[in-house]
């Protein structure tokens, strides 16, 4: 059996369930036809970044690293906010967010992506992002988070 092939399907089965031991790894390898043994799947788990972290319900399991291009897309929006955020104000439940010509678009996205609570959605122009909350104190509290990253960065709130 090719490599690539059991370190597909090894990183398939370590995102879809937890492992606690080598064993129970091995063991759904060969479920799929990918029979190992238990040095070749050290060497397959170290080979992939796979750590072992606590789990919720007390037990260490098996974990894939986060993908690099998901981590420098997290680093990037968060560098978009502390960069490009020059003022927010609100108007009952919308939020408009000014940033400098171009990075509206960029904003808008690192927005959209941080998931915050009780944000409907956003427009992005090309200086502008229109923040849709679900009410006036939603508003408010996304203004705070807004001011309080840009301010990281600029060592200010604005």
């Amino acid at each position: 059996m090719p490599r690539s092939r059991r370190l597909a399907a090894l990183a398939r089965l370590l995102s879809e369930q937890d492992f606690s031991s080598q064993e129970e790894l091995a063991r759904a390898l060969a479920r799929t036809g990918e029979r190992v043994t238990q040095a070749t799947l050290s060497r397959d788990l170290r080979s992939l970044g796979v750590g072992k972290r606590p789990h919720a319900n007390g037990k260490a399991t098996y974990e894939l690293p986060a993908p690099a291009t998901e981590t420098l897309d997290h680093e990037r929006r968060l560098l978009d906010l502390r960069a490009f955020v020059n003022e927010v104000k609100v108007a009952q439940n919308l939020i408009v967010v000014k940033t400098p010509p171009g990075h509206g678009h960029a904003v808008g996205r690192a927005i959209d992506l941080a998931d915050l609570d009780h944000v409907v959605g956003s427009v992005a122009g090309d200086d502008t992002v229109l923040v849709v909350a679900t009410d006036a104190a939603a508003a408010r509290r996304v203004k705070r988070h807004l001011d309080g990253v840009a301010a990281r960065e600029n060592g200010a709130a604005k």
